[in-house]
């Protein structure tokens, strides 16, 4: 930041309006203040819990012209979540800031990026125009589980731009050519916010509105269980009496269904409002494990009423899955793929290819269909023999020529083009004792053809999903993304690497998505942006990584994301004194 030094410092949220909703207590409908002291000065700073329910406030920003803003909270150590709303009055919609934690043992992070618990944690939110007599409003979660957790704001500070970064701030409005980035929102958003408006789930698309993302995959479903009124399938309904996401998950079904509200209209209106593309996303799960078999997030009535739809081992015995063998199935979910873009308006489909194993097995229509090709019972051969494992990817191939038939025949009704994103594991999740099979042995071993995916035009989008965090600096990226970068070589498919771990330094980000870019990748995809957009530091870099030519440019940005500020005094204790530190009584 160019004019640091000339930064201003808001300590004192005990301004903020209506001052009948701060106080000096735990209350209900206010937001409790706490006195503090950093090296900038004195202030306060306020806290809400969940059962407060502490309505917004707003405070003044005494500046106008081009600001960068970064947002101080304070992490407690014994209660780590928090999750702060936050928007300029002029803003169409909540961003949302979580705690800046970091696991160590599983996340690319410098060791000055761990906050102690006598530390304030200090992020960029965003660079804007700001008019005179702007203010910004605070408030906390209203459902789900995040509004289980304290919603903290220490602290604005506010830093001047500079003339050079206000234009470059200003040429980056409307700007097109940067836009090769997926966002993945997996599922999780469902229960973690118990969508019941238009409202809450347009806080969610604010985190990709004028960003680099141009596609927004949405979890709708597991199997034939989905989070929003399907006509073809059953509406997802969380096992009653079971702790945790599942409490939470039935919670917010409730809510919905009270409210008669449908997220995915919600969820198609508010991306294009954005300026991004929405790809429902479907995973085909099974059951889980007991306890969680009754209804934990899939796989619907549909799989229940049918249980001659299973994949069976090579013994006769049921699986947990639906074999893509029978017509039945591929016809009901390529129905369920079709209500997404005919009566919906959504502008895709995608399919999780990375999780509900196996999609075909040793069911009666496989077995009879591999005689009559290769005049021999497939259950005699190896598992991995190279015409069982044809065979067995060509059930899942025809179910995305179905897709594909049914999505050109809605697109040409409504005069433009429906995408396809499938989301595939590039290494590891291999089934025991499995062989080398070349590059894509993974997907392979899985029953996926990518080869006659890419030549026949059944995937306009190739996420390279891996999952593993591997080098720092990526170095490691290129021996895995080169096959697949060579595949759709000269094809209409773009590949996309999913960028991993979730949490990482803005550098990491910055130097991982270079790696993958040297690799010839077409975009970034990256998985669970339901959590990642809340960690307002790192989602700053995720919204800038479509920058590919300008990304090594952008050290000096990305490490000024994140900052640790230590706190002097905290309700009138020495914080940093040993002997003033809480004990655990």
């Amino acid at each position: 930041m160019d004019r640091e030094n000339e930064g201003i410092f808001l300590l004192d949220m005990g301004a903020c309006e209506p001052k009948s909703a701060v106080g000096e207590e735990f209350a209900r409908g206010k937001w409790a203040t706490v006195e503090y002291s950093i090296e900038q000065g004195r202030g306060r700073m306020l806290f809400s819990g969940p059962d407060s329910q502490a309505p917004p406030i707003c405070l003044k920003l005494p500046v106008s012209g081009w600001y960068h803003i970064f947002i101080g909270t304070y992490r407690h150590p014994l209660f780590p979540d928090s999750c702060l709303l936050l928007k300029l009055a002029s803003d169409p919609a909540y961003s949302r800031a979580t705690t800046e934690n970091f696991r160590p043992e599983k996340d690319l992070v410098s060791p000055e990026m761990l906050p102690g618990p006598a530390d304030l944690c200090e992020a960029y939110w965003k660079s804007v125009a700001l008019t005179e007599g702007e203010v910004i409003l605070f408030h906390r979660p209203a459902a789900g589980s995040m509004a289980d957790t304290i919603a903290n704001i220490t602290y604005v500070h506010l830093i001047p731009l500079s003339e050079e970064e206000r234009k470059r701030a200003e040429n980056e409005r409307g700007r097109a050519d940067t836009r090769r980035l997926i966002a993945n929102f997996d599922g999780g958003q469902h229960h973690m916010w118990a969508y019941a408006t238009t409202d809450e789930v347009r806080d969610e698309f604010q985190a990709v509105a004028g960003s680099d993302f141009g596609i927004a995959l949405w979890g709708v479903g597991r199997s034939f269980a989905t989070f929003y009124p399907s006509r073809i399938a059953s509406e997802i309904d969380w096992a009653f009496g079971m702790p945790g996401v599942m409490r939470v998950g039935l919670q917010s079904v409730d809510r919905r269904r009270r409210h008669g509200f449908d997220p995915l209209a919600a969820a198609v209106e508010c991306a294009h409002e954005a300026g991004v593309e929405l790809y429902p996303q479907m995973r085909m799960s099974g059951e889980q494990w007991p306890p969680n078999h009754l209804q934990y997030g899939g796989p619907g009535e549909f799989q229940s009423q049918h249980p001659e739809f299973r994949c069976l081992t090579s013994e006769g015995y049921a699986t947990r899955h639906l074999s893509q063998a029978f017509p039945e199935v591929r016809s009901k979910y390529v129905q369920l793929f079709r209500e997404w873009v005919e009566e919906y308006g959504a502008d895709g489909v995608c399919i999780v290819f990375c999780r509900s194993w196996p999609y075909a097995l040793y069911e009666e229509p496989v077995l009879a269909s591999f005689k009559e090709l290769h005049g021999t019972d497939m259950r005699k051969l190896d598992f991995f023999d190279d015409r069982i494992l044809d065979h067995r990817a060509s059930f899942l191939t025809t179910l995305l020529r179905e897709t594909r038939q049914m999505l050109d025949e809605v697109g040409a009704k409504l005069g433009r083009r429906l995408g396809t994103c499938y989301v595939v594991p590039a290494t590891g999740y291999t089934p025991q004792d499995c062989p080398d099979l070349g590059p894509f042995t993974t997907p392979r071993s899985r029953a996926m053809d990518l080869e006659t995916w890419v030549r026949e035009g059944l995937v306009d989008h190739l996420v390279t999903h891996i999952e593993s965090i591997g080098q720092p600096d990526g170095s490691d990226v290129g021996s895995i993304l080169a096959p697949w970068v060579e595949l759709a070589k000269d094809s209409a498919t773009q590949v996309h690497a999913d960028l991993y771990p979730r949490r990482q330094s803005a550098d990491s980000m910055r130097i991982r998505a270079l790696a993958c870019y040297e690799t010839g990748v077409d975009g970034l995809c990256f998985w669970d942006c339901q959590g990642r957009a809340q960690r307002l530091s790192g989602w700053a870099m995720h919204r800038l990584l479509g920058h590919r030519e300008e990304l090594d440019e952008m050290k000096e940005f990305a490490d000024s994301l994140f900052r640790r500020t230590p706190l002097i005094e905290l309700d009138g204790f020495q914080a940093q004194n040993e002997f003033c530190v809480p004990t655990d009584g």
